[in-house]
């Protein structure tokens, strides 16, 4: 009789389990159940874009980092609502990250990155958080390493003996020319010239020298006064900008 009993409590056992495998049956576990809540929540990347540079000082290179973020709701008056969403994590060398609305169902999630000192570019990655619904969405940051520049400046070691000289930061990979225009004046007149600054291939200076002490400019109205540096150009290298500093 015992036995029977024992028999009996088994198949009611086995029975209730295949009566709970009907859960399965229905291809949603309890985590694909949570977000079929959240199916009216957008949560992606504006065109599709997922990756985005910037340069050494931090500039944007290209498109902003825009993120469709919203929820259709019927009872609301455009039948939507705007979702903000919260930054998960960052690189260390992001300062923060802006976040805004800047039209309808779109935000910005513009960060701030710190100036890169490297010449090596570093990749990191953006993770947010969108409020409400959870939905998790990345992209990915890419700041190239520190741009070889060139300063252009100009000072008078001697009366009227200008040296215009111009250093990169980084020794040029070849030879560059400096083509910089510039204004020589005094009381009585000005004098326009074009200083022509060559920096040899494995160099990080250059200069180029004039002498006024002999010109009618100095002759007839006296000792050069200053010199103006206008922006000129500058070839054989990969370097397109450049900054003066002006010595009167």
């Amino acid at each position: 009789m015992k036995n029977i009993l024992l028999l009996l409590g088994f198949f009611t056992l086995f029975s209730c389990t295949s009566d709970n495998e009907v859960w399965n049956n229905t291809d949603i576990d309890p985590k694909t159940r949570g977000l079929a809540e959240f199916s009216n929540y957008y949560f992606e990347h504006y065109n599709n874009e997922d990756t985005f540079r910037f340069d050494f000082l931090g500039k944007i290179i290209g498109n902003l980092p825009y993120i469709v973020s919203y929820n259709t709701d019927s009872t609301a008056e455009e039948g939507y609502n705007d979702v903000s969403f919260e930054l998960v994590s960052k690189p260390e060398w992001v300062d923060s990250v802006i976040n805004a609305t800047v039209y309808k169902k779109i935000r910005i999630a513009m960060p701030l990155l710190k100036n890169n000192n490297s010449v090596n570019e570093r990749i990191g990655r953006i993770v947010l958080r969108q409020k409400e619904s959870d939905k998790i969405l990345s992209f990915n940051i890419v700041q190239s390493g520190t741009e070889n520049r060139v300063v252009i400046s100009v000072r008078e070691f001697s009366k009227n003996h200008p040296v215009f000289t111009a250093t990169t930061i980084y020794p040029v990979k070849k030879e560059i020319t400096c083509r910089i225009p510039y204004e020589a004046y005094n009381d009585g007149g000005k004098y326009d010239g074009n200083a022509s600054i060559t920096i040899p291939k494995g160099e990080t200076k250059g200069t180029y020298e004039m002498d006024y002490n002999g010109s009618p400019l100095v002759y007839y109205h006296g000792d050069i006064k200053g010199y103006k540096l206008y922006e000129g150009t500058i070839t054989g290298d990969d370097i397109y900008n450049y900054s003066f500093v002006r010595y009167w």
